[in-house]
């Protein structure tokens, strides 16, 4: 997983386990002035994860009754009242009980206190799937998070703030946006799109956390509880860097959000897609995704997992490593040496270890398209015939389509469609790949597209530049797809710094 945060001692804090990262002043104050303008009349402020109390400063300073929960004492006094509990303990505890409100679980003393919340806003924690307290309550937090699943705590924190607010309710959260596109996240971008209404997203730098050793991709949100207070939505991608986002949240807060969308333009509703929401996705992009996708004219797919590459796999061929393996062509376009040799028992292993899978088996030794899985760019090779491969997603198809089809993989648009809209993560499985839409080509279109990808094959081949057969598949490619030019240099901006874009 390559944008884990590292795990660092602070205070005694090991930031890894409990996944605290303090939010900035600048975006604390712009999260709270925000909800302030959304919702003027508010008092009651819960933060289920209040950390040093940076994010409710605000409501503090102007009267607000603020509870704040965490499962540490990051501090030694609380300005606010301050409950050390697990906040998905208190959760389960109004889940099991229907009757019983977060006020009477905060109240003891007195059980019958009500007091419902007019903002929650929260910096859930940043933990991956692994941490260990998600190890070790794998089967009730399942129980309790049927409906979203288990995936990682920021997650479980957002279900679980969605279904304590009341109707009307103003949430705020600066969160890992994993789940904007994450096939894993479905059930609860559905449950967002159900239950809120959402008024916000801005995306943060990637460098916001930077100088707290984390490398995380975060964004601003702010729903409603309850569909009614829909409107446009204020939409805003990810900027270049901390400065610029700075005079950006402060431009926002003076003068308003440059950019609003309708609900619909923001989320990939058709058929095949899962409810991603897409981040200021030019119109004449968005219709693409009406097209036919990839998987449904060829089989799209993944093959062998060795458990364990060095016992089965080797850079030579020698017996018993005797079986062309092709594994993630990581940068390679058109052309990759990332050839390997699988030991030639593999079927038997497969039969007799459990860990050793070997997946499509009737789909082995045939020729195709093999794709990147990790890795900033999205890129695509030749898949020769009589080879095998790895689980990063192969594309199987005779020549007749393999090279138009490759040419179009390694274009700049279909970089944009699958880094700026279909995954914004570094992880690209098959069943995204199998998603990409393709565009409508008669034969003449494909025979243009097949002659510059064999070109730029062979000078591949020859580690010679194959840029200006490149710059013609993009030229062919935006003019059938009808992409207008101010969009071709949205997608050029996007795709000269995709680390700091995604």
């Amino acid at each position: 997983m390559g944008r884990h945060a590292k795990v660092i001692e602070t205070d005694n804090i090991d930031r890894r386990e409990l996944g605290y990262y303090y939010t900035p002043d600048f975006v604390a104050k712009y999260m709270s002035h925000r909800l302030l303008m959304l919702h003027p009349h508010g008092h009651k402020v819960l933060d289920p994860c209040v950390g040093k109390e940076e994010l409710v400063e605000e409501f503090l300073a102007r009267d607000k009754e603020v509870v704040g929960i965490d499962v540490f004492q990051h501090k030694e006094t609380y300005t606010c009242q301050f409950i050390q509990r697990d906040f998905i303990a208190f959760y389960e505890e109004i889940k099991q009980d229907g009757q019983l409100t977060m006020d009477s679980l905060l109240q003891e003393g007195n059980p019958e206190a009500r007091r419902e919340y007019d903002y929650i806003i929260a910096n859930p924690p940043y933990n991956c799937h692994e941490v260990n307290y998600i190890k070790n309550n794998k089967a009730a937090l399942k129980s309790l998070f049927h409906d979203v699943g288990v995936h990682n705590m920021y997650s479980m924190f957002l279900s679980a703030i969605i279904d304590i607010a009341k109707e009307g309710a103003m949430i705020g959260l600066i969160t890992y946006d994993s789940f904007f596109t994450s096939k894993a996240h479905t059930d609860l971008r559905k449950k967002i799109l159900k239950e809120c209404t959402i008024h916000e997203i801005t995306m943060c730098p990637t460098d916001l956390f930077h100088d707290q050793d984390a490398d995380v991709r975060t964004s601003i949100i702010f729903l409603q509880k309850g569909k009614q207070y829909q409107g446009q939505v204020a939409v805003s991608n990810r900027p270049p860097n901390r400065v610029i986002f700075q005079d950006q949240l402060k431009s926002q807060l003076q003068h308003g959000n440059k950019k609003y969308f309708e609900l619909e333009d923001i989320v990939l509703t058709n058929p095949n897609d899962n409810d991603e929401f897409i981040i200021e996705c030019p119109d004449d992009i968005r219709v693409l995704f009406s097209e036919k996708r990839l998987g449904e004219l060829f089989k799209c797919v993944t093959g062998i997992s060795t458990g364990k590459d060095e016992l089965y796999l080797s850079k030579e061929k020698k017996d018993p490593f005797t079986i062309p393996f092709y594994k993630n062509p990581g940068k390679n376009r058109f052309y990759t040496d990332n050839q390997l040799y699988l030991h030639k028992d593999f079927l038997r292993f497969d039969a007799e270890i459990k860990n050793f899978m070997v997946r499509n088996k009737s789909l082995l030794f045939q020729p195709g398209i093999t794709c990147s899985s990790m890795g900033v760019a999205f890129t695509a090779s030749r898949l020769p015939e009589h080879a095998t491969y790895g689980v990063n997603a192969n594309i199987i198809c005779e020549d007749k389509d393999a090279w138009w089809l490759l040419a179009y993989l390694n274009s700049d648009l279909v970089t944009y469609l699958v880094r700026g809209i279909m995954i914004r993560s570094n992880m690209i499985t098959s069943g995204y790949v199998s998603r990409i839409p393709i565009l409508p080509m008669d034969s003449a279109i494909k025979a243009t597209l097949e002659d510059l990808a064999k070109s730029a094959y062979h000078k591949a081949k020859e580690n010679q530049s194959f840029e200006a057969e490149l710059e013609n598949i993009n030229r062919v490619i935006y003019e059938q797809a009808k992409v207008r030019k101010e969009t071709i240099e949205t997608i050029k901006r996007f795709n000269e710094n995709l680390i700091a874009n995604t």
